[in-house]
């Protein structure tokens, strides 16, 4: 199968308003999930984007063989009736970077453009306008990106020093506090097998006398996910509508952070190695682009080994949670109630026999086995001959809290309880006075 030459013309995909949630599909948006290269090794801290192109990488274009600086479009330069489109575009390619779309890499100006007017067709159906895309708008459409993943960047930088990434001991030289400091990043990025208990994704948990490898569940790295994409005044997920696009935490969102992570661990080495640039590290898409795709490509193998496709689910789903009531807190909602807990595993649907969670006496599901007499939801007591010698049984509701179904058929239901008929003679002594319908 040939690949077409790119026309000088774009044609725009129009937006289809039965499915306003349409993305491109994988053909058409396969030169936006373009392939990984392996990570670069320079160690200068400098990390230039030589194309004039504003995607290439992060949607961020430097000024670079002497090509005249694009002009500064801001929202207040457009018309009144264009900025609610382009705002909602905005958000929508930041929310795009938590569901659809990974870091792009060597991106062209065709395959930008052609993502940026399905974007801004999409608004332009949505609120009646009839925006075009130039080139000022467009960089003005992709700011937000840059800004998201800057914050990112803050926050990880601030928060990976849990890694204990520089030494306690005051006392070293320089020298030495470098060379710990680089051993320890080495250690925190080794994700071979031998050292995948110090790997910087994963996690651990005590269990009575073992310690349970927590795979891509590190609590640092949980705390900046938090932060930044629940607790940060960029996130797109304050907008109610993209919130509803999030259901748990999805493999865009992990691998997003996780890059942001690895970034801000080379930040805090790559400061105390001389540069003769005096240039400080930046999170870029030539380096980190790829690491992000390198991520996602783990945990998707992670899900499909039996071991992990129910345990991690689980906890990406918890992490959601807390990420919720961080959310609600910031936006100073009331806080949720607890989500009703549901099994994710199948461990946790089975439980040993005589082993009841709420009860010291074992239940046995057997025909012989007298159910107890249930509670009904108005107090009242009443006492029955049960044996032929007279001994009786007094009944109180009023002392349960156990409610069986509505009030209407408390007396009908599946343990009502009726009095034995005298016409009938002696009774099965295990039956006798009582019958269930």
């Amino acid at each position: 199968m040939t690949t077409p030459e790119p026309s000088d013309s774009f044609e725009p995909i129009p937006y289809d308003p039965v499915n306003p949630k349409r993305r491109l599909t994988s053909s058409e948006r396969s030169s936006h999930r373009l392939q990984p290269y392996t990570r670069t090794s320079s160690t200068s801290g400098v990390v230039r984007n030589n194309s004039p192109s504003i995607g290439s990488g992060s949607f961020v274009s430097d000024n670079c063989g002497g090509q005249k600086e694009v002009k500064k479009l801001a929202l207040k330069d457009l018309p009144q009736g264009e900025r609610p489109a382009v705002k909602w575009a905005r958000k929508r390619l930041v929310m795009d970077l938590l569901t659809t779309v990974v870091w792009p890499q060597n991106e062209t100006d065709e395959c930008r453009d052609a993502y940026l007017n399905e974007v801004l067709n999409q608004a332009n159906s949505m609120f009646g306008t009839n925006v075009a895309l130039t080139k000022e708008l467009g960089i003005l459409l992709t700011n937000p990106v840059s800004q998201f993943r800057n914050s990112l960047a803050e926050i990880a930088e601030k928060l990976v020093r849990e890694f204990e990434i520089e030494p306690k001991d005051t006392t070293l030289s320089d020298e030495a506090r470098k060379t710990y400091m680089q051993n320890r990043r080495l250690m925190l990025l080794d994700s071979s097998e031998a050292n995948r208990w110090q790997y910087f994704l994963h996690g651990e948990r005590v269990d009575g006398q073992n310690v349970t490898l927590l795979v891509f569940s590190n609590p640092i790295v949980e705390k900046i996910h938090i932060n930044h994409l629940y607790g940060s005044p960029y996130t797109p997920l304050r907008e109610q509508a993209f919130l509803k696009e999030i259901t748990t935490t999805t493999l865009h969102m992990f691998s997003h952070v996780a890059a942001g992570v690895e970034y801000g661990i080379d930040k805090i080495v790559e400061d105390v190695i001389p540069s003769s640039t005096k240039k400080t590290w930046r999170f870029h898409g030539e380096i980190y682009a790829s690491r992000q795709a390198y991520y996602m490509e783990a945990v998707t193998r992670a899900l499909s080994l039996p071991i992990h496709k129910e345990a991690l689910p689980a906890r990406f789903l918890n992490l959601h949670h807390r990420g919720l009531h961080t959310l609600r807190t910031k936006l100073g909602l009331v806080g949720p109630e607890d989500p009703i807990y549901v099994p994710q595993t199948m461990q946790e649907l089975t439980r040993p026999l005589y082993a009841g969670p709420s009860t010291s006496q074992p239940f046995l599901q057997s025909s012989s086995a007298v159910l107890p007499v249930p509670a009904q939801e108005e107090p009242y007591s009443y006492t029955s001959d049960l044996t032929a010698g007279g001994s009786s049984m007094a009944v109180h509701a009023h002392t349960s809290t156990t409610y069986y179904g509505p009030a209407s058929d408390s007396q009908f239901g599946l343990y009502y309880c009726a009095p034995p008929d005298e016409d009938e003679g002696p009774q099965d002594p295990l039956n006798q006075g009582y019958s269930f319908y």
